[in-house]
């Protein structure tokens, strides 16, 4: 498993970074096969107590697992995110052993993982398509699209780019400003 801690704006200290290694060698217990682990740490303003944005992401054979944590404190941020980490990797686990009694195989590396802890351990959650929505696709620019998702009142909006035909979605950040996801061939 390889570790990567980076700070934005932010200095990481060695007495971090010890705590990071120390608590992220726990998630190979519960998610072998581990390939990487990368935990950033953002800082969003230039003030001493400003929110720093803590992201942790995992991951694993062709799996990737994402939280995000705020918080002025690097270590609550941290503890928070692998928190919901643990919890991530549990419905992942859940869902994965779902699978294999529908006939599909779940690696015997998971299958051998030690079990999460009962506190950490979630329900499996029935998950149901409760709706289907057709629309029309007109080929726009990036921008006529981020202004029809503002008319809309929507956070993403899915649109055939003009210029190479593909499927984008143009969504809003929660940083501000807005992305664009374009799927890669």
């Amino acid at each position: 498993m390889e570790l990567t801690i980076q700070g934005h704006g932010a200095g990481i200290s060695p007495k971090f970074e010890t705590y990071v290694r120390n608590k992220s060698a726990r998630l190979e217990r519960y998610l072998p096969g581990l390939e990487d682990v990368r935990v950033e740490v953002t800082r969003e303003s230039a003030k001493d107590d400003s929110p720093k944005s803590l992201q942790l992401t995992v991951r694993r054979k062709r799996t990737l697992l994402r939280v995000e944590e705020r918080n002025p404190d690097a270590y609550t941020a941290f503890d928070a995110a692998l928190d919901k980490m643990y919890h991530r990797i549990a419905r992942y686990k859940g869902r994965r052993v779902d699978r294999k009694h529908n006939g599909q195989g779940v690696d015997d590396e998971l299958a051998a993982a030690e079990a999460m802890p009962n506190e950490v351990a979630e329900a499996p959650v029935e998950q149901r398509v409760v709706r289907v929505k057709r629309f029309t696709v007109v080929p726009m620019s990036v921008d006529e699209s981020i202004e029809q998702m503002e008319l809309l009142g929507h956070d993403f909006f899915v649109f055939m780019n003009d210029t190479d035909g593909s499927m984008n979605v143009a969504y809003r950040r929660r940083s501000g400003g807005y992305g664009v996801l374009q799927a890669e061939k």
